[in-house]
């Protein structure tokens, strides 16, 4: 079965999500924001190699753990193509007085691959799907897991909510469109698993996320229950 851990991490308590494939005895690592010993003790938990850290932006709270645990696993980082550079201002990782909670060395780490928005990627026996969806800044990535029927979101879309975008780069207009454009194309049983807070799916959010109707929406069934695709599917918070 696989498998989907949550380790929560740093002072905004951003969700690092672990997605484990017995089948390969890997693991991949989104977002390691903080914390990294903590999510090493998750890793080892699970019995499992680590196979690549997927990067969702260039925020500080989701970066912050990639240099040191690049000390222990020898394994590739995963970033949107505009992380390039996005990741070379501090100023934009670590806006304002979020930089005591970062320092600027921690910014520097190889970056493997600058995925392609709907490119096709493999690690860890998964394939994955890449979405550029900019708006919250300007290298949104998420990453949708077709065999799993599951996406990771970073801080593009939350349940009944979207990313800030006050921040350098964002934009409201541009976000909602993504999202639009992107993520709500996606079949409608689309487990979402957000950088912050519960996870949600597709179907609600296109019924009750208020930030991404269109004009004139109205809400047109009942609240939707979460639900996986099929049975091979262990979600642990």
């Amino acid at each position: 079965m696989r498998q989907i851990r949550t380790v929560h991490v740093g002072p905004v308590q951003t969700n690092c999500y672990l997605i484990g494939n017995p089948e390969t005895e890997q693991v991949l690592i989104i977002d390691p924001g903080a914390d990294a010993d903590a999510i090493r003790e998750e890793i080892r938990s699970m019995n499992m190699m680590p196979a690549a850290i997927l990067l969702t932006h260039g925020h500080f709270d989701h970066i912050g753990a990639v240099r040191e645990l690049l000390t222990v696993y020898d394994i590739p980082v995963v970033a949107g193509k505009g992380a390039e550079d996005f990741l070379k201002d501090y100023g934009k990782v670590a806006p304002g007085a979020f930089q005591e909670h970062f320092t600027e060395t921690q910014m520097h780490f190889p970056i493997a691959k600058y995925a392609e928005d709907e490119e096709l990627i493999e690690y860890g026996g998964f394939p994955i799907t890449c979405l550029a969806t900019p708006g919250h800044t300007e290298d949104g990535m998420c990453y949708f897991f077709p065999t799993e029927s599951v996406l990771f979101s970073g801080d593009t879309l939350f349940m009944e909510s979207v990313g800030r975008t006050d921040l350098p780069t964002g934009d409201m207009k541009v976000l909602v469109e993504a999202i639009r454009r992107q993520l709500y194309q996606l079949p409608s049983e689309t487990l979402v698993f957000p950088g912050h807070g519960p996870a949600t799916n597709i179907e609600y959010e296109k019924r009750y996320n208020l930030y991404t109707w269109e004009k004139g929406q109205t809400r047109s069934a009942m609240p939707v229950t979460r639900k996986s695709k099929g049975n091979d599917l262990i979600v642990k918070d």
